[in-house]
């Protein structure tokens, strides 16, 4: 399956947003923690802002979270900042041949099964929400 490390990173910082009510989380600490660009994380904020999953206030650069940690599933996260599509995840080459017999049909053989794994990957993901994984976070691992 081909997903980026967006949507790791993206819980990552989401996670830090939630669990340091008291600090102001930037993108320069997030990528600090997660070993990534500050330039990268603007990116996944401003995908998780269009989602309405982060609150960005202008200025003082204060995040939040766009709605409560409970409301949020992973699936959303994913969702937010990967593409949901089944041709997207799972890319089969568009030049395979029309004159043989497995070339001309491997689409219309793998894409009722791809579909039915991006459907269950979906089911399993909104059945997690960050508020459910911030509760499974060791509470001494909760302060920076």
């Amino acid at each position: 399956m081909r997903v980026s490390t967006q949507f790791p990173i993206a819980f990552h910082a989401l996670m830090m947003i939630a669990c340091f009510k008291d600090t102001r989380v930037t993108s320069e600490m997030v990528a600090g923690s997660a070993g990534c660009n500050a330039v990268t994380i603007r990116n996944i904020f401003s995908k998780l802002k269009k989602a309405d999953l982060l609150s960005v206030k202008a200025g003082t650069g204060g995040t939040a979270l766009g709605k409560p940690a409970e409301d949020i599933t992973l699936w959303d996260i994913y969702a937010a900042v990967e593409s949901d599509s089944a041709d997207e995840i799972f890319k089969i080459h568009s030049k395979t041949s029309g004159s043989c017999p497995i070339g001309s049909n491997v689409r219309g053989l793998l894409s009722p099964h791809l579909d039915s794994a991006v459907a269950a990957m979906k089911a399993e993901l909104s059945k997690v929400t960050l508020g459910q994984l911030i509760d499974e976070l060791n509470p001494t691992q909760q302060t920076v």
